[in-house]
């Protein structure tokens, strides 16, 4: 097991010395289950044991972050039930004359900060398996392929644009909108081979600066499809999930006031960006034919597609 003893959880959270690790232990598997497993497969088990030969600095590097984010997330959904008896009888909390529980408030600071840094720590690891694909050959395979597949397939691509921060984890969660984004105003926009050479490391000089207009005009009109769903954070510096929501917590969009009025001002913004940036793509092809003879014609519509903002929920996995 990735964390075996309370001198493990320590190194990433304070608890005390007669902390009884086997009451946590349970919340080890579900903050897998909840929160890694879905981006790092069985990272877990690969990393369990600290690397000693080939690789050994990469390789532990990840295997601390790793901990600490299921030290983290299992914390947290540990939290409701440390300070609660359960017995047969029924449930009870744990209570007596020299000790009392802590007040709400300070119980959701607490939880707001667990869930924090464990997302802090797997936005490090994803950086580190990303950067590292011959270590990590059979998270690569699983995880690191599939993004391929899009112009815009990872954080350095949508960061030409605008920022997320560098995190991992906010690219994987706007990849539902980048991919609605390129079937309705890319794909249809393009010739399929054009695409698929597009997508393919293009080393041609015009090719290069087609993808990057369309890369930008993605991002752009992806920020515009997320602006109102409330679970991301966006201000003028960039774009980020809010990590330290707790469940119980609703979020919503903005619906009234002036509000309103600066969210429609931002998604015109980044609407018109996203609509220059096609204008400039096309006008590459248009200019530069004998670039793009991969079919007979490379642009399947004669203007791009008009950006629309559907009023659709996001989808996140964390």
């Amino acid at each position: 097991m990735i964390l075996s003893t309370t001198e493990d959880l320590k190194k990433y959270i304070s608890v005390a010395q007669n902390f009884e690790f086997s009451d946590f232990e349970p919340y080890i598997e579900k903050a897998q289950n909840s929160y890694t497993r879905k981006y790092v497969g069985e990272l877990h088990e690969f990393l369990k044991d600290e690397a000693t030969e080939a690789n050994k600095e990469i390789l532990n590097a990840a295997r601390n972050h790793l901990r600490s984010a299921i030290a983290n997330f299992g914390y947290f959904l540990f939290t409701p039930y440390n300070s609660v008896n359960m017995d047969s009888s029924g449930m009870s909390n744990n209570v007596s004359e020299n000790r009392k529980n802590i007040e709400w408030w300070q119980l959701n600071d607490i939880r707001r900060e667990l869930l924090r840094s464990g997302h802090e720590s797997m936005d490090l690891l994803l950086e580190i398996l990303e950067t590292n694909p011959t270590v990590f050959t059979e998270w690569t395979a699983k995880f690191g392929l599939k993004n391929k597949e899009r112009l815009v397939h990872n954080t350095s691509d949508f960061e030409k644009a605008y920022t997320i921060f560098g995190s991992r984890q906010t690219f994987l969660a706007l990849i539902p909108a980048i991919n609605q984004v390129e079937d309705q105003y890319v794909n249809s926009f393009l010739c399929k081979e054009l695409l698929l050479a597009l997508k393919s490391n293009p080393t041609e000089e015009k090719h290069i600066e087609l993808k990057e207009y369309l890369q930008k005009a993605i991002v752009h009109f992806t920020i515009a499809k997320v602006y109102d769903e409330g679970i991301f954070h966006l201000d003028a510096s960039g774009i980020k999930l809010k990590f330290d929501t707790l469940p119980n917590e609703t979020i919503k969009a903005v619906d009234s006031g002036k509000s309103v009025e600066q969210l429609n001002r931002a998604i015109k913004k980044n609407i018109d960006n996203g609509t220059n940036y096609m204008t400039l793509a096309k006008q590459v092809i248009i200019d530069n034919p004998a670039s793009f003879t991969l079919c007979d014609n490379p642009l399947m519509t004669k203007t791009p597609k008009k950006f629309q903002v559907y009023n659709k929920n996001g989808v996140v996995g964390i």
